[in-house]
């Protein structure tokens, strides 16, 4: 190809990504994306839409306007609960409850009514379970589950045997759970977005317990079984994402007594099959 050919085709597709392509969606391993297109009764786009989001747990707010195309986005978003809230001059004040997760985007849609007068409207709806933004297969475990959800010897990272395609490690070698047939050894831990594994045998860095412990200071776990964004790289595994809970303006304590005593244990298969009794 000639050289200037080459230079004015280079300087071209700069130009389209500066200024004509579609912004990247920025959600990482410990953030959420969110978005959607704000519309009017008739269903046509409204841009220079002013959009603001409420952190409902901290209390902080972020403005932003929606494009010429009614497309609104706002990035690198703590797990949580929001209120997205869109003004827009002859129209009502619409405001929506939504919930941000892990590593997903979330699309909001707002359709806003004409103006009668001053009048707020707030809607609340759950957040679509299709996601159609990226390929990732993750599952998001939200605080309570974590706390809730039994496991043996309290451990977190069982929570990851709550998605789909993950079945517990039965076999001999290290880790404790296998994604859609990966070796166990292929899982991929993370803190905060700081890798967690064992550097020796390659599993979750548990310590002298083998147990990764402390529910109580968990906020959300995203368990990504099929990591094909590029913040998944490292490992063929599930990449499990935790991150640890925040302070809110509102005063709040928990406490948790947990016991896993043998008078609670199912019988093991081979007392059961030799007719034996369970050993308290």
């Amino acid at each position: 190809m000639n050289w200037k050919k080459y230079l004015m085709l280079s300087m071209a597709l700069l130009v389209a990504a500066c200024f004509g392509a579609p912004a990247m969606l920025a959600q990482t391993q410990t953030t959420g994306d969110l978005t959607g297109t704000v519309t009017d009764p008739s269903g046509a786009v409204i841009p220079g839409a002013k959009v603001s989001l409420r952190d409902n747990a901290k209390g902080s707010t972020q403005d932003t306007a929606t494009n010429k195309d009614g497309i609104y986005h706002f990035y690198l978003l703590a797990p949580g609960s929001y209120t997205v809230t869109v003004t827009a001059q002859g129209f009502q004040t619409t405001a929506h409850a939504t919930t941000i997760a892990l590593g997903q985007v979330t699309d909001v849609a707002v359709q806003v009514s004409l103006s009668t007068g001053t009048q707020t409207v707030t809607v609340t709806e759950q957040a679509p379970q299709l996601q159609v933004d990226n390929g990732n297969f993750a599952t998001t475990v939200d605080q309570r589950a974590v706390s809730e959800v039994p496991n043996p010897g309290n451990d977190l990272t069982y929570v990851a045997q709550t998605t789909a395609g993950v079945v517990m490690n039965t076999s001999a070698g290290s880790g404790n759970f296998s994604s859609f047939g990966i070796s166990a050894n292929s899982n991929l831990m993370t803190m905060n977005g700081m890798d967690n594994n064992d550097p020796f045998f390659n599993v979750n860095n548990s310590g002298a317990t083998n147990l990764a412990l402390g529910k109580n200071e968990i906020q959300e776990v995203s368990v990504v079984t099929n990591g094909y964004s590029g913040e998944y790289g490292g490992l063929a595994g599930a990449s499990v994402n935790y991150v640890t809970r925040s302070g809110g303006n509102d005063f709040h304590g928990r406490a948790i007594y947990y016991w896993n005593g043998s008078a609670l244990n199912a019988n093991t298969w081979f007392n059961n099959d030799n007719g034996a009794p369970s050993r308290s």
